[in-house]
């Protein structure tokens, strides 16, 4: 059942959803927290990621969303009608509306008359004129970086608020885990090569790490050190990942813009013929949109389930050692 129409009942929430099994405290609904919003009479204030504090006075109905992961957030919120034009394509989404790219024109924004630009921190750094001449017009803009695992539902409360959607109570995501499939197989230990050419990985509390948790796994590099202060990219390296791989029963290989290995093509390196992942025919690609984009439209469409699925059929039953 999709989010979107779960939204618009007023029934009991199921106890079992995007193919996760959910924990349902004592029956209730959990709503989700507090967030940095103040409401004067019928003014609502959202302070964004950058600090600026945005007013409305009715929800906005004309978006303009620049970010993908905004985009898929407020789809599965039961808002996408909502939305005017993208900065990305989004026709896997189910959206008709215009494509305007990662730099768009300030005529091209205007034209489509929207009441809110939706957008990235890193986004009006780097392109501060066409933001700044925005909000000189009139123009409302609210800059959101990609949410952490903890600091998910407190931007999910953020958007609900500023679209006007329903509450979502916590319990509809991020509730529990899946389990082996029986009581005699074992966690399995996950590595995720988030860059191939340095064998980076991801950090404990990243967005990925805690997909492969649902899923009922384990995360090989726990210990790993981000690579700074805030990432969720840690160092690794491919002498670690050697002397760890009788430990590691899968590799995953990120497909996106930080990595362009291909699973393939890491079982033909030599280096890693010795690993045991690598033996055994335990090394896959996955989607970088799909593990570690922060997006309740993702576990919608069963993101977790397709990921356990993938590497349960790929052990071809040999759970047991």
């Amino acid at each position: 059942m999709k989010i979107s129409k779960i939204l618009k009942k007023s029934v009991e929430w199921p106890k079992k959803l995007l193919g996760v099994i959910l924990v349902i405290v004592t029956g209730s609904l959990l709503i989700l927290p507090a967030v940095s919003t103040s409401q004067e009479g019928s003014l609502l204030k959202i302070a964004d990621d950058m600090g600026e504090k945005i007013v409305f006075d009715a929800p906005a109905s004309r978006i303009v969303s620049l970010y993908v992961g905004h985009t898929e957030n407020l789809i599965a919120l039961g808002v996408g009608d909502s939305i005017v034009a993208a900065g990305h394509e989004t026709g896997d989404l189910g959206l008709s509306v215009p494509v305007l790219g990662q730099r768009p024109g300030i005529e091209q924004i205007a034209a489509l008359r929207p009441d809110l630009v939706l957008t990235r921190p890193m986004m009006v750094r780097s392109q501060g004129s066409l933001y700044g001449a925005l909000r000189a017009m009139g123009i409302r803009v609210a800059a959101f970086d990609p949410p952490t695992w903890d600091g998910f539902s407190e931007y999910i409360e953020k958007l609900r608020k500023i679209a006007g959607a329903r509450e979502v109570p916590l319990n509809f995501f991020l509730s529990g885990k899946l389990e082996p499939d029986n009581e005699s197989r074992h966690t399995l230990s996950v590595f995720l090569i988030a860059h191939g050419r340095t064998m980076a990985t991801c950090t404990e509390d990243s967005w990925a790490a805690n997909i492969l948790k649902l899923a009922g796994f384990k995360n090989a590099a726990s210990s790993a050190i981000p690579l700074a202060e805030g990432s969720v990219v840690a160092a690794f390296g491919a002498e670690r990942l050697l002397a760890s791989g009788e430990d590691i029963d899968v590799i995953l290989l990120q497909q996106g813009a930080m990595n362009t290995t291909r699973a393939a093509d890491f079982k033909r390196d030599p280096r890693f013929a010795s690993l045991r992942a690598v033996r055994e025919g335990m090394v896959f690609d996955v989607s970088e949109a799909d593990i570690s984009r922060p997006s309740l439209l993702r576990l919608e469409r069963g993101v977790v389930e397709s990921l356990r699925e993938m590497v349960y059929a790929g052990r071809e039953g040999r759970f047991d050692e």
